[in-house]
């Protein structure tokens, strides 16, 4: 991989367009900040899975906002604290999903030959994540501007250029799905907990 551009040309303009819907200059800020950003991010979160996840909501965000970035004076700097802020909040709700499997385990029965691998967060994560990649592509997308980038319906439906009723039956049969996906071994117990408290927040 070569190393990326030690500056981005035209940046204020290039921002000033993509504040415009200009659809090319928005690639070119990605993929010029995409190599920058990914390696910060990793650092902080030490996931590879959560730096993609956190890259990918960045730039929906940086999209679906993009009105206001005619306004920033420093865009660099800008995005990084976007990089930073998402990273502490990833942090800050491993820390909460950490206690809340914690609480779960007054659930599982002490004598379970299972009690350690229920409690693994990372497995527990990655449980989740695989229910999610199970999804086809429209409902994974849905779902993670949804659930992860909190998105409404109708900013959906706009951004990918769908009804409202679509982006609706789509989060419908994707939750639907998960649930299932989680229910079909013990060992998924703890995870289809955490996924159903996370939807009640």
């Amino acid at each position: 991989m070569s190393e990326p551009a030690a500056i981005l040309e035209n940046e204020k303009e290039l921002f000033n367009c993509m504040s415009k819907g200009d659809e090319q200059a928005f690639t070119k800020i990605f993929a010029y900040y995409e190599p920058f950003i990914y390696p910060f991010i990793f650092k902080l979160t030490r996931s590879a899975l959560a730096a993609e996840e956190i890259v990918q909501e960045l730039f929906i965000k940086l999209w679906t906002s993009k009105e206001n970035m005619s306004q920033v004076e420093n865009h660099r700097s800008y995005i990084f604290r976007m990089a930073a802020n998402r990273s502490v909040n990833y942090l800050k709700k491993l820390a909460n999903d950490t206690q809340l499997v914690k609480t779960a385990a007054q659930y599982i029965p002490t004598n379970s030959n299972n009690t350690e691998e229920l409690l693994d967060l990372h497995q527990t994560e990655k449980t989740i994540q695989l229910a999610i990649g199970s999804l086809t592509q429209q409902q994974k997308t849905v779902y993670q501007l949804s659930r992860q980038q909190g998105l409404k319906n109708h900013e959906i439906a706009a951004l990918l250029q769908i009804s409202e009723k679509t982006v609706k039956n789509h989060l419908t049969h994707a939750l639907h799905h998960i649930k299932i996906y989680l229910n079909k071994s013990a060992e998924a117990k703890v995870a289809l907990l955490l996924f159903i408290a996370a939807q009640s927040n």
